[in-house]
């Protein structure tokens, strides 16, 4: 018994961080999307496109 209620406080700690835990895990999604978009219009022998969508998803990280 003891373990469950350890367990339930931590349940209700952490959904007291979900809402912004929400938000950044969509953010992150829509980063991936637009990365894997960006590299599907590439070559694969076009390395110069390629880092480009690279860079796109690591200055999307940082905003």
């Amino acid at each position: 018994m003891r373990n469950t209620e350890t367990q339930a406080g931590g349940i209700s700690e952490l959904s007291g961080a979900s809402p912004n835990q929400t938000g950044d895990h969509e953010q992150t999604w829509d980063a991936v999307e637009t990365y894997f978009e960006c590299i599907t219009t590439c070559s694969l022998d076009d390395g110069e496109c390629i880092t480009r969508c690279v860079e796109q998803l690591k200055d999307s990280d940082d905003s």
